[in-house]
């Protein structure tokens, strides 16, 4: 499957120089800020140069998005080699109604942010067609969105060079909040989907092997993961969860670093916009092990970080990368502790 060797862990592409304090600030909050100080300069030179973190504005969110695709390819692979083998036509069935509503709703999306996108889908076909028909999507949605936020940001420098600075805040909320944010959230819900239709079909014990099997998809990005010192680890974690639209402040202790997420950008959110109340909400998974972080429950979405983050790294290198405390609170908080190991600090 397409882009199982890049792996799908998004990582920033420095190493973790920026002082900690800025480690959760987006690339177009820092932009926003400088504008707010009147340093127009200092916006556009963020716009070209990035902020240490982010290469540019016209790259600020294209690792996050093409990770999304990519971890999205896997799920569809482990959906489409377990559906066909063993789970049956009833279960094959269902995940490919799954899939085929996914991609009526990106295309919708994607119309509706760019102006025009690829024709909608027919009917539903086989889980085979639909993950290969799925893919095609992605590919294609890739390339555009690459292609419209380089559009946008290099739309920004021009009015910061002519000194239209509201319209280059309004060309920044365009390129984030009108672009970007509606297909991560769309992204972000088929993967819950996915995990809610295997929780279905196998229950918590499936489920958790299932994003075993995922994580294992993931595994040459994991390992550079793995050969991160902690610190670093720690900024890669901040960088991934700024991306997904979360408020995050790391910071450090003796003997670990603490990612405090006021709002969880992925799962929070899901939780705090009512995704798990209502005639379409998604399951809460009751376990009270590994899979629920040692809690009576967790939302679906949020047990795969358990799985790939805790077990999966505990089992291939005998210690966890992430330990959740408190997670997927009620406001969509969640809280990540990133262990020093030997050597690493």
């Amino acid at each position: 499957m397409s882009g199982r060797d890049e792996g799908a862990p998004v990582a920033a592409p420095g190493p973790a120089s920026v002082p900690m304090e800025q480690w959760g600030r987006r690339l177009s909050d820092a932009v926003r800020a400088a504008l707010d100080a009147g340093d127009v300069a200092a916006a556009l030179r963020l716009v070209r140069e990035g902020d240490g973190q982010t290469r540019s504005l016209a790259k600020e969110y294209s690792l996050m998005y093409r990770g999304l695709g990519i971890t999205v390819r896997v799920i569809l692979d482990e959906l489409r080699m377990s559906e066909d083998s063993a789970a049956g036509s009833g279960a094959a069935a269902g995940a490919a109604v799954a899939v085929h509503r996914f991609r009526s709703d990106f295309v919708r999306i994607m119309g509706q942010v760019w102006g025009d996108a690829p024709p909608p889908p027919g009917p539903v076909g086989s889980p085979a067609d639909e993950a290969r028909e799925c893919v095609a999507l992605l590919e294609f949605g890739e390339q555009r969105f690459d292609t419209e936020q380089r559009r946008l940001a290099e739309q920004v420098a021009a009015a910061l060079e002519g000194g239209e600075v509201e319209r280059a805040r309004e060309l920044l909320d365009r390129k984030e909040a009108g672009q970007f944010v509606p297909l991560h959230d769309r992204l972000i819900r088929v993967m819950a989907e996915s995990f809610a239709h295997v929780l279905a079909e196998r229950g918590p014990d499936g489920l958790l092997q299932f994003h075993l099997d995922v994580a294992q998809g993931q595994r040459a990005g994991i390992d550079k993961w793995e050969a991160l010192p902690a610190r670093d680890l720690a900024h890669a974690f901040t960088f991934l969860l700024k991306q997904h639209m979360g408020t995050v402040e790391a910071r450090e202790e003796p003997d670990r670093f603490v990612l405090e997420q006021a709002l969880c950008g992925s799962g929070g959110r899901l939780v705090a916009g009512g995704s798990y109340a209502g005639p379409d909400a998604l399951p809460q998974v009751r376990d009270g092990g590994v899979l629920t972080a040692g809690r009576d429950t967790l939302p679906v979405y949020c047990t795969h970080c358990p799985g790939w983050n805790t077990l999966a790294p505990q089992t291939w290198y005998g210690h966890p990368h992430v330990v959740l405390a408190d997670p997927a609170r009620p406001d969509g908080a969640c809280t990540l502790h990133i262990l020093k190991r030997s050597g690493s600090t």
